[in-house]
């Protein structure tokens, strides 16, 4: 993965989530694809995706939990998770960890 990413506009506010330990930025590329550039700090979170949902860890290491699993699925960086659509989910870590989230 780059260290960069060119050619995309950036939304100026950020998105803040679960009493500010969850913060990302939406960039938008020229095809029109979205992405969502964020952080998590340490805590456990819970999220409802709208539509599906491919999340790419970029630092750090959370872990995941979707309805039917009866263990949590540990995602380092470099590992990724897809968030079915309609979905209530939760995220926990105990480091700052970074993602990118593509929405499909």
């Amino acid at each position: 993965m780059s260290e960069f990413i060119n050619s995309v506009d950036v939304k100026v506010k950020v998105n803040i989530y679960c009493d500010g330990k969850v913060q990302s930025r939406t960039l938008r590329y020229p095809d029109g694809k979205t992405q969502t550039l964020g952080v998590y700090l340490p805590g456990e979170f819970e999220f409802h995706s709208d539509g599906p949902e491919k999340v790419i860890m970029t630092g750090g290491a959370v872990e995941v939990l979707f309805p039917g699993d009866k263990d949590w699925r540990l995602v380092e960086t470099g590992g990724c998770y897809d968030v079915p659509a309609n979905t209530v989910f939760k995220v926990r870590c105990g480091e700052i960890s970074e993602y990118i989230c593509d929405f499909l």
